[in-house]
């Protein structure tokens, strides 16, 4: 090799290799900083999971404990509020739930609280029925509250409305006082829905429950909800 070949890999080969160790570390970098985003992105996606996972174990640990203390004191209300609440919070888990309630109704006021459950599983059981599209449904509530007032006056309304409309599915529906404290009942007074489309229709069954003398309709609130729910509407007797 002649001089002037050894100047230059002695000028040039260091540059070389010195371009080709920062290109291998600008690739190792990319590539960290790649894997790096990665985790982390994974970390949090795994800690998103794991939260609300978390909370509902922790959430069964605490209304387990509830359950628990609820059957050792002989306060009724307590052990009411506690069944209400088991209800309301584990409405998604309906395994866990009735576990729960089945601990809770071993409790000295049991037949009180397998009356109350009764009541609610009696109520979600009817909401699952599916209801026919292109028949008319009317439910007719009754009150928990002066229960023995309000059932009578459901039914003077129920027969009227059977014996008239055969083709419509009608039915009487107890409201119990825990499912009328939740948002988007807490009826006070006399009420009934109707979805705006149904007007014509709400309107003839109207004048109907009034000439029948079964129920006075100027004690009634008129409330015209706009959902999708057509050929239904909802009476709710509360009071006088």
């Amino acid at each position: 090799m002649d001089n002037s070949k050894k100047e230059f890999a002695l000028k040039w080969v260091p540059i070389i290799f010195t371009g080709i160790a920062v290109a291998l570390t600008l690739v190792n970098f990319i590539l960290y900083d790649r894997a790096n985003k990665k985790l982390t992105n994974t970390k949090l996606q795994i800690e998103n999971e794991l939260r609300p996972r978390e909370f509902e174990n922790n959430l069964r640990l605490t209304l387990y404990k509830e359950a628990k203390e609820a059957i050792g004191q002989k306060d009724t209300t307590m052990q009411k509020v506690a069944l209400l609440v088991i209800n309301e919070m584990l409405k998604d888990d309906s395994v866990f739930r009735e576990k729960l309630i089945t601990i809770l109704l071993q409790s000295t006021n049991s037949q009180k609280l397998i009356e109350t459950q009764q009541k609610l599983d009696v109520f979600h059981q009817e909401e699952q029925i599916v209801i026919k599209p292109d028949q008319f449904t009317i439910d007719v509530f009754y009150s928990e509250d002066q229960l023995k007032e309000t059932e009578q006056r459901a039914e003077a309304i129920y027969s009227v409305l059977s014996s008239k409309y055969p083709t419509y599915t009608i039915r009487k529906r107890l409201l119990p006082q825990s499912i009328n404290a939740r948002t988007g009942y807490r009826i006070e007074t006399n009420q009934i829905r109707y979805n705006t489309k149904d007007e014509p229709t709400v309107a003839k069954i109207l004048k109907e429950i009034q000439s029948s003398g079964a129920s006075s309709l100027e004690q009634y609130e008129l409330d015209t909800v706009r959902n999708n729910r057509k050929n239904y509407m909802s009476i709710f007797v509360r009071n006088k």
